[in-house]
């Protein structure tokens, strides 16, 4: 026992000496790195109708939901609510997950096997690289959004099985969007399957429904699985599977992530019907979120930062080295700011970075102030 827990603390002081140790911070300051894109968290109004369907409802299933569904934990709420997020999101059908690491857990070692080849982008989130090893497929990790790349590994030919191709729409880290409607015609060219994990994209992009960069792009019905949360602009916890009826079935039936585990409660499912019904009556919210983030790309841009090719509510200010971006993000939070450095292995070595994220509700004053402060804790930690 001992030797292990002085193994440990080793292996503590050497993340430490590389500027890497995590530790769990409160929420303090001005909210700019929570995935809360629209602000809903914070609305009084989206509490107040929280409330009031909880107030409505009746029943011994009501609030909690202390099975799996295919024990005691489906209730009448789980199926209306899939049924409206299925047409939210303009597919057949759709599943509730207790997260979205379990759905993307689920969906890979469901409908992936070992004889499968799967092409997954270099930046693929950590719950698609785990569920890939997890399927025992044939991986190919392609070069960032180089669709050169996937075309050149979909022409060689894989008779021993499926082919898939999986990317997220909107990269949580550098906050740039996958071309999903390239993906979908080459993945019907070479007979492959696609899917997308939209989480950071749900509630932000699609002109009509807000349901995400699947929407915008076309994809719903050319997608096999899309992975998509509550816990970025929904303000809440939670995620679904969206897609064809039989695939939906079939992870009923096969996907252990979901099988295994407690329902999500009702309780939850009020807050996400609470949230599309915001999402419905007020549309702006998701136009404001892009038009300060492109406000706030301005004002970085103008300083001469790096923000990459971000599009949408993630703005990315790369620094380089781990002590640089800690002692910026240091600096911002004495002033108020809540923003937090990225480090290895969260990014590539070399790319550490200030991850903001904008919400609908900021100000375009506090878009400019944040602005100044980045630029002037660079340049104090730079002199």
């Amino acid at each position: 026992m001992n030797d292990l827990l002085q193994e440990l603390e080793r292996e503590l002081e050497k993340i430490r000496s590389q500027n890497l140790y995590r530790s769990l911070t409160p929420p303090q300051g001005l909210d700019f790195c929570s995935n809360d894109y629209l602000g809903l968290s914070r609305d009084p109004n989206f509490r107040t109708a929280i409330l009031e369907k909880l107030e409505q409802a009746t029943g011994p299933d009501s609030v909690s939901s202390p099975a799996s569904r295919l024990l005691r934990g489906n209730t009448s709420r789980h199926q209306a609510l899939e049924q409206r997020l299925s047409g939210f999101k303009g597919t057949e059908a759709a599943l509730i997950f207790p997260t979205g690491y379990q759905s993307n857990i689920g969906v890979f070692t469901a409908l992936v096997g070992s004889q499968d080849r799967v092409l997954s982008d270099a930046q693929n989130h950590a719950s698609i690289i785990d569920g890939l090893r997890l399927s025992g497929c044939q991986k190919i990790v392609f070069p960032h959004l180089d669709l050169g790349a996937v075309e050149e590994a979909l022409i060689q030919p894989h008779p021993e099985g499926k082919t898939f191709l999986v990317t997220e729409s909107l990269f949580s880290m550098d906050g740039d969007v996958a071309p999903l409607a390239a993906y979908a015609e080459l993945a019907k060219k070479h007979e492959a399957y696609l899917i997308v994990d939209d989480a950071h994209a749900v509630g932000v992009f699609g002109e009509e429904r807000g349901s995400g960069l699947t929407e915008r792009f076309g994809v719903e019905k050319r997608a096999l699985a899309i992975v998509s949360t509550f816990g970025k602009a929904f303000g809440l916890f939670g995620a679904f599977v969206a897609g064809p009826q039989v695939v939906i079935e079939y992870l009923i039936n096969r996907c252990r992530s979901f099988i295994f585990t407690t329902a999500v409660p009702p309780l939850l499912l009020y807050g996400v019907e609470a949230g599309l019904d915001l999402l419905d009556a007020e549309p702006e919210r998701r136009k404001r979120v892009c038009l300060l983030a492109d406000r706030l790309r301005q004002r970085f841009k103008e300083a001469g930062l790096d923000t990459l090719q971000s599009a949408g509510p993630i703005v990315p200010v790369v620094l380089g080295k781990s002590e640089r971006a800690l002692a910026v993000a240091q600096r911002l939070q004495e002033k108020g700011l809540d923003v937090r450095a990225i480090r290895p292995p969260t990014v590539a070595p070399g790319t550490a970075r200030l991850r903001i994220s904008v919400h609908a509700d900021h100000t375009e004053q506090q878009i400019d102030q944040l602005a100044k402060a980045v630029e002037k804790a660079i340049k104090s930690i730079d002199s």
